[in-house]
């Protein structure tokens, strides 16, 4: 996945909980273009010290995030500052 930053994971959510309310039917008819980039994620699996993980959850948690969406971001932004 890309860049997946806090704001992003909380769009997200609230894309999926409107979702869960919500038909496509009630669209009203209005065409909307989409682009899909395929793959759109792609699971990696890695191994962290236990006193890493620990940090990570305590992040996690002062940000109100899970500790995926935490390592994602953290990650994320790793990367983009090359």
């Amino acid at each position: 996945m890309g860049t997946m930053n806090p704001d992003t994971f909380q769009r997200r959510k609230a894309a999926a909980k409107h979702w869960d309310t919500h038909s496509i039917d009630e669209a009203d008819g209005e065409v909307v273009n989409v682009e899909v980039q395929t793959p759109l994620s792609t699971v990696l699996s890695i191994h962290v010290e236990a006193a890493q993980y620990t940090r990570l959850k305590r992040l996690a948690k002062e940000r109100n995030l899970p500790v995926n969406s935490m390592a994602e971001a953290i990650l994320a932004e790793t990367l983009d500052q090359g």
